[in-house]
């Protein structure tokens, strides 16, 4: 082969050569790009304290996600302003899946509650899968005369000064589906807000108020001890606990639904393979039956959703509530 023949297939085979190797660099970034995930232990926020319903349903889940990320998933509650504290506190961190945020019911009213310090979240939060539905359950004092939600209503028109039902404050959940109840029953009764949910119980037992929505979990073991009786379930179906108690919609009071729910969320930004990873994780995790069990024992629903499902429902409850609160004229200020 002449000499010049050789020279450009020589250079020929380098170019070659080059060119796979420059193929071989430009699939390597990718990988670099997006390192391993969760390279470290992940927070999950919790907006309420120890032993309210996201707290529990956050540590059941938090607990079965740990082996399967192969990071610990702890809980860290940090309640104030209606979940706003906690919010901040995401919203402070990177956008890299290490914070999660256990989004709920009362933290769709904020901005209505308490309009200086709104948060747009749908534009700050990336929804990731709902994780259970709460029931509530309309509950009385034994000293209550009505047996079903209808006679108490007609109580309720009769002698409106006599009764009053507790919260655990203004705008909260309690606090909402009284108020709701009075506007769609067009009945009338005074609300009681107190400094904890859990100063209400008591005062409920003893007769000081006459009746609460408490979420099924803290009602179930009331109820079945006697303590108080159950007049009707909140939401679409019975739940297992009180199967004997019929909800609302069966006794004729219409669409009436404050079930509450608990979801997790990351910030905005957030990198889509992460969002699918934990959305699977998550759905994985409720969808075992020991895990279902678990839930039912609470008087809770595991329910898994899609992220866009999820940001449709914190999308309405914020609609829906803000409508309540405004005719209620609700203020936490």
């Amino acid at each position: 082969m002449p000499n010049n023949d050789f020279n450009i297939a020589r250079r020929r085979l380098l170019a070659g050569t080059a060119a796979s190797l420059a193929g071989g660099l430009m699939a390597m970034p990718s990988r670099a790009a997006a390192p391993a995930w969760p390279s470290k232990p992940i927070r999950l926020l919790v907006p309420f304290p120890t032993g309210t319903p996201p707290d529990i349903s956050s540590r059941l889940v938090a607990g079965h996600l740990s082996p399967k990320l192969g990071q610990p998933v702890y809980v860290e509650n940090k309640p104030g302003a209606i979940g706003l504290v906690s919010l901040g506190e995401l919203l402070r961190q990177p956008a890299d899946g290490h914070t999660l945020y256990c989004m709920l019911t009362p933290v769709t009213t904020a901005g209505t509650l308490l309009p200086a310090q709104r948060v747009d979240l749908q534009r700050e939060l990336q929804p990731v899968s709902q994780v259970d539905w709460v029931y509530s359950v309309l509950v009385v004092n034994n000293d209550v005369k009505a047996s079903n939600v209808k006679d108490f209503c007609a109580l309720l028109r009769e002698h409106p000064q006599d009764y009053s039902f507790g919260s655990g404050g203004n705008g909260t959940p309690a606090h909402l589906a009284g108020e709701l109840f009075k506007q769609q029953q067009k009945v009338e009764a005074t609300h009681v807000p107190y400094a904890q949910f859990s100063q209400a119980v008591p005062d409920l037992i003893s007769g000081r108020i006459q009746f609460m929505f408490l979420t099924s979990n803290v009602a179930l073991p009331l109820v079945q001890s006697k303590k108080i009786r159950a007049l009707g379930v909140v939401g679409k179906e019975r739940i297992a606990g009180l199967p004997d108690v019929p909800t609302l919609a069966e006794q004729g009071m219409g669409d009436f639904d404050t079930r509450s729910w608990d979801g997790i969320v990351v910030k905005a930004g957030t990198p889509p393979a992460i969002v699918q990873r934990l959305n699977e994780e998550i759905r994985e995790v409720l969808s075992r039956p020991d895990v279902a069990a678990r839930f039912t024992e609470m008087g809770m629903v595991p329910q898994a959703s899609s992220p866009q499902q999820l940001g449709e429902l914190i999308q309405s409850e914020s609609t829906r509530w803000a409508a309540v609160i405004k005719a209620a004229n609700i203020s936490v200020q």
